[in-house]
């Protein structure tokens, strides 16, 4: 109950992503098997920012965590909103210490269609979201970071790291805790995750938001 309250409380501004725009498509999110410090399963990894050493957060533990796409008037958004778990691994299968964080992440710039999905390119401070610690509700900032190509993030049907699966919608990109978008901390931040689509009003149910949002499935 003192994690669904907290969820509640931090709707407002995943809500916000979508306000003002036609919801294009929704997705529920799980943990991708080809992760480097997998086991304990992942989908995104922030070593040095939720724990000194390498740490992991499982988007598949509570299995409500959404990735909604928008587009408003022709400018498309990206957002990502739920229930993660984890923290810093234990180099056998599990954690150090583990908890529940609330993570709210906003592609907002820089998005765009890309052959069976979407993509993010170029960095900008804007592309940005916040992680909650359920137990503490301390927050941390998050950035999304380009590669050397300007890539940001991406989120296609194309199977990437799924061993025979061409067609699967797949979630990768980079994170920093630096609002100029540098990355001086040593290890890995970065999502990498499987996506089922699912109606929009469902996927609002799972975060218990409810209500009713358009969709339509992306052809």
């Amino acid at each position: 109950m003192k994690y669904a309250m907290a969820i509640l409380a931090l709707s407002g501004a995943a809500m916000s992503a979508s306000a003002g725009g036609l919801t294009i498509g929704q997705y529920l999110l799980g943990d991708h098997p080809g992760g480097g410090e997998n086991p304990p399963p992942y989908g995104l990894r922030l070593d040095g920012v939720i724990a000194p050493g390498a740490a992991t957060l499982s988007l598949g533990h509570h299995g409500d965590t959404i990735l909604t796409v928008t587009d408003d008037g022709g400018t498309l958004s990206i957002n990502i909103s739920g229930t993660l778990y984890g923290g810093e691994v234990d180099g056998m299968g599990g954690y150090v210490s583990a908890t529940s964080y609330a993570i709210d992440m906003n592609y907002v710039l820089g998005v765009s269609d890309e052959g069976n999905g979407w993509a993010v390119n170029g960095f900008d401070a804007a592309n940005s979201g916040t992680l909650t610690n359920l137990d503490t509700m301390a927050v941390i900032d998050l950035y999304g970071k380009d590669n050397p190509a300007g890539l940001v993030f991406a989120f296609l049907a194309d199977g990437h790291r799924l061993d025979n699966d061409d067609d699967s919608w797949v979630g990768r990109g980079w994170i920093t805790d630096q609002s100029d978008g540098s990355d001086p901390l040593g290890g890995y931040r970065d999502w990498l995750f499987t996506a089922t689509e699912v109606p929009a009003p469902g996927a609002l149910a799972l975060i218990g938001l409810g209500g009713m949002v358009a969709s339509r499935r992306r052809r």
